[in-house]
């Protein structure tokens, strides 16, 4: 009862045994497992993780709402940090979504608590976070992707994305991993290959060569250092996300760092 069997991949015509255990009993094969708090699917998709992750957060928001009577800033995003934004970000490098439905999902459950603050009821999101000095959920999670990729290329962490750093001529990158268009003579389907793309290795990538030049040169220095960095350069990069009617107010095409940070240069 320790084991499951999840098979990933085409499986037409093809009848997928199971696999038994040392006394002869199958494991039982399913579409989905529960890894490290983390539900993962046998598409590769999280949306049952994001889903349960979401429900979560919101029975959280209602039992804090209700028991709690203040309204104030303080208490009110000390009582989101700990009880609701730990449950929204555990292992987000993980499971961090690109679809824009599920962007939206999660980014409502900050906006709607947010807007219960005293005072802040009558701004729009945009400038809640503002007022609150705070990063959309969004931003936090492609944040962490940045932090993360620079740890592996300076050897902080284990490198189990295999990324690769190389100067050209004075500025570092990240190497873009070319996504194949076929394998063994097959040709790979588009859905294929926008999982790849949207995968934790190519987004780390896409996020940390759109960084300026002297945030990507950063070396041989703590987290820490780099991360004030970073942040001082997030500050000038707007933050807004597309979310419900937001979205006719926004000029780039998503809020991801990659398409502000775009519109940015070409305006």
């Amino acid at each position: 009862n320790k084991f499951e069997q999840m098979s990933h991949g085409e499986a037409k015509n093809i009848k997928i045994e199971p696999y038994k255990t040392q006394s002869g009993n199958e494991i039982k094969i399913g579409e989905t497992v529960r890894d490290l708090g983390v539900i993962a699917n046998n598409n590769l998709l999280f949306r049952e993780h994001i889903d349960n992750i979401v429900t979560s957060s919101k029975i959280m928001s209602g039992v804090l709402l209700r028991t709690f009577s203040t309204r104030q800033e303080e208490p009110m995003m000390r009582m989101f940090n700990s009880y609701i934004k730990s449950k929204l970000e555990y292992c987000s490098l993980v499971w961090s979504p690109w679809h824009q439905n599920e962007i939206n999902k999660l980014e409502r459950i900050q906006k709607n608590f947010t807007s219960k603050i005293y005072g802040l009821d009558q701004l729009d999101y945009h400038q809640r976070l503002k007022k609150l000095n705070l990063y959309s959920l969004e931003r936090r999670r492609e944040r962490y992707l940045i932090i993360n990729a620079w740890q592996q290329i300076e050897g902080l962490t284990e490198n189990v994305l295999g990324l690769k750093a190389r100067r050209l001529g004075r500025s570092r990158r990240i190497v873009s991993a070319k996504i194949p268009i076929g394998i063994n003579g097959k040709r790979i389907k588009e859905r294929d290959r926008t999982l790849i793309h949207n995968s934790t290795a190519r987004k780390s990538e896409r996020l940390f060569n759109v960084l300026p030049q002297s945030i990507r040169n950063i070396t041989k220095t703590t987290t820490e250092t780099f991360k004030r960095h970073l942040d001082k350069w997030l500050s000038s990069i707007p933050d807004t996300p597309k979310i419900d009617g937001y979205g006719a107010n926004v000029a780039a095409e998503t809020n991801s760092i990659f398409h502000q940070t775009r519109y940015c240069i070409i305006r």
